[in-house]
């Protein structure tokens, strides 16, 4: 199946090269446009065509802070796409899940029902992994109660962008399926507004002079390739010491429960497998959990 040909490319108003309108009133949606900001490759890409003007300015840009992440995705914004944002009148609003997220702030939830997709031993010479709910509770829903809680707005109220790729578009499709997208309430715009691929959103970021985007995803996401913890292990290894030793508190409450398909100690995993599609960070703006 060729991902790509499944969309029928929606034309949208763009401003002028280095314009500054808002969505919404170029739009005329009637809908308030918020930006998912993730922090990594992908929602770099996206900045980077608001500061071309081939994008207009979102009315709201918000990244919620799983209070989990990477240190290097705050490095690259704090440096770098906070200051070009700004030039363009872009506030970037950081949501900590602590202040957003009622029941649901830690790895187990006030039930004890894990949040992330660890991987489970529990049923011997066969390995589980769990669904994951922090997608949900650590970024869906601590958006929405930010802007229901500061700012009285409802869901209906804002159009979403979520930058998945073109190489992403299996999943925009399964959220096209959905009633969120039948509202319109969702927007892509690396698949409608401007068809990129991932390598595509890198390219062009280098070419305006900007680092290499980091990948986003919190230090001890399951969802992490071998490439990924190994990375963490030899360049962040605070973080990787923190993961090791969330692994251990984790199983305090549940033995079965591991970081890693493995399903030995963290810090024991020789980390050399290849990267491949079943284990992606964050960065479009949602977790793939």
């Amino acid at each position: 199946m060729n991902d790509t040909a499944t969309f029928e490319l929606e034309a949208t108003t763009e401003p002028e090269s280095g314009a500054a309108g808002r969505s919404s009133d170029l739009l005329g949606v009637g809908k308030l446009e918020v930006w998912a900001y993730g922090g990594g490759t992908q929602s770099v890409g996206i900045a980077a065509l608001i500061v071309q003007g081939k994008l207009p300015v979102p009315d709201w840009t918000v990244i919620a802070d799983t209070e989990y992440e990477r240190s290097s995705t705050w490095q690259y914004m704090n440096d770098v796409t906070v200051p070009a944002m700004e030039k363009v009148g872009v506030k970037i609003h950081r949501l900590l899940k602590s202040d957003y997220c009622y029941d649901h702030a830690g790895v187990f939830n006030s039930k004890g029902t894990p949040l992330i997709p660890a991987f489970t031993n529990q049923t011997v010479g066969n390995v589980g992994k769990l669904s994951g709910f922090c997608n949900r509770w650590w970024k869906q829903d601590v958006m929405l109660n930010f802007f229901r809680r500061e700012h009285k707005l409802a869901r209906s109220s804002m159009r979403k962008w979520i930058g998945y790729s073109l190489d992403e578009s299996i999943r925009a499709i399964r959220m096209m399926d959905g009633d969120e997208w039948k509202a319109g309430l969702l927007r892509f715009p690396l698949i409608h507004d401007h068809p990129m691929k991932r390598r595509d959103t890198i390219a062009m970021v280098e070419a305006m002079g900007w680092p290499t985007p980091p990948r986003s995803a919190c230090w001890m996401c399951p969802n992490q390739s071998d490439a990924e913890w190994r990375d963490l292990k030899q360049n962040y290894p605070d973080e990787f010491r923190k993961a090791v030793e969330l692994e251990k508190d984790m199983q305090k409450q549940d033995p079965h429960l591991w970081l890693h398909d493995s399903c030995v100690p963290l810090d024991t995993v020789n980390f050399e497998r290849p990267d491949d599609l079943f284990y992606r960070a964050c960065d479009s703006g949602a977790c793939f959990t």
